[in-house]
């Protein structure tokens, strides 16, 4: 099949796609990634051709909306945030995608790429969809992320989610009609659904996948490289071999306005656990104050970091919370926005963190204690191994493959 993957966002909505690349094209698919010009490098080597559209971005502006967004004041709010900033040039975008779409088989998107999901539409192409975590999968077992549980009544949740979602999606559609898209009003702001096939690239293990999903829904689990973990630096080496084993500290593509300040509370819980620590700089550009204790590195290979580390402190991100549950060490969650409060919750109620801890909340005492209870709770550890013995079964990329292939 002649198959278009459309992505866009942060590292963690490309790098699965990147993961599954190259297994389509090892069968035979002819694979045409589209993207901002940003995430050409991830796609370097995967056999899929790349082609640049969209809006340029740069990484300091998704450091920026991030922080934005962390700091709105509400969900709608944080909502408008990413809204804004996924639909810069929409009608540009939109009649690009529109015109990079025909000739292919089979269209693949991302759930948040509402413009890829129209183009898809206008040009009559059949089409999957695919996200990285359950949290809009509508159900009666749940209410919507961040609402109260209501039991039988969790569909007024839904939709209330929904009422506020198409209020915040205005501009959508409104850049969709100025495009001339049939579409305009039927698609919804983040949250592209194929009625085809909808594949939720996340571990069954981990995540708490619905029992009622909606007939063309599927789990395939993640979606995570196939090749031999990348070399740690020597540096990093090095201090793991000097000592016992550190926490590790990453928090992706989070930034925050006192970046300083953040790293040197983190700083400062390590030290008042009395652990070594490896802190990735990040787009927050953490610098804590180094010291024999303290390594502060660039970005690094969690497939190879994260099983030789005493516990993992994180922001919650889809991909970051499967990497350190895959490798069966405790986690202590700092989420920022969006789904990072949702697998902050999951790695909570599985046992295998302690209470997550907001940034906003961060300071150094509470970090610290979290610090301590990961590192010396047995039952955190024990549940921790075991969650990974269970991921180890699963094999995302796989199963993607076979059911895409399905639809030939």
């Amino acid at each position: 099949m002649r198959i278009a993957i459309a992505t866009v966002g942060t590292t963690g909505d490309v790098r699965p796609f990147a993961a599954l690349a190259p297994a389509l094209a090892s069968t035979g698919h002819l694979v045409t990634v589209l993207s901002w010009e940003l995430h050409r490098a991830a796609f370097d080597a995967t056999g899929a051709t790349f082609r640049a559209l969209g809006p340029t971005t740069s990484w300091d502006e998704i450091r920026r909306t991030a922080q934005l967004a962390a700091d709105a004041r509400s969900p709608q709010q944080q909502v408008a945030i990413l809204r804004d900033f996924h639909l810069r040039e929409a009608a540009a975008h939109y009649r690009a995608l529109r015109e990079a779409l025909p000739g292919h088989d089979l269209v693949l998107l991302h759930g948040i790429h509402s413009l890829a999901e129209a183009a898809a539409r206008d040009a009559s192409l059949r089409y999957a969809t695919a996200v990285f975590d359950p949290v809009l999968l509508p159900t009666r077992e749940h209410p919507p992320a961040g609402m109260p549980g209501m039991g039988p009544l969790n569909g007024v949740g839904w939709w209330l989610l929904d009422r506020m979602l198409a209020r915040v999606g205005r501009p959508l559609a409104d850049a969709l009609r100025a495009a001339g898209s049939p579409s305009a009003g039927s698609v919804q702001l983040f949250r592209a659904r194929s009625p085809l096939l909808h594949l939720v690239a996340c571990s069954p293990a981990l995540a708490a996948v619905p029992g009622d999903l909606p007939s063309g829904v599927a789990c395939s689990g993640a979606w995570v490289p196939s090749t031999a973990p990348g070399p740690l630096p020597a540096d990093v080496e090095a201090f793991l071999s000097a000592g016992p084993a550190p926490v590790a500290v990453s928090f992706g593509s989070m930034a925050t306005p006192d970046a300083q300040q953040l790293g040197e509370r983190v700083a400062a819980a390590l030290r008042l656990s009395g652990l070594r620590g490896i802190v990735q700089r990040g787009a927050a550009e953490l610098a804590p104050p180094r010291g024999d204790d303290l390594l502060v590195s660039g970005e690094l290979d969690h497939r190879s970091l994260f099983p030789r580390v005493a516990a993992v402190v994180h922001h919650g991100g889809a991909g970051t919370s499967h990497a350190v549950a895959a490798a069966g060490v405790p986690s202590v969650v700092v989420p920022h926005v969006g789904d990072q409060r949702y697998w902050a919750d999951r790695l909570r109620r599985l046992g295998v963190a302690p209470e997550p801890l907001p940034v906003p909340q961060l300071a150094v005492d509470p970090l610290a204690a979290r610090i301590r209870e990961a590192t010396t709770s047995e039952a955190l550890r024990g549940r921790a191994a075991a969650l990974a013995e269970r991921m180890r079964t699963e094999d995302g990329v796989t199963d993607a493959v076979t059911r895409l292939e399905a639809l030939e």
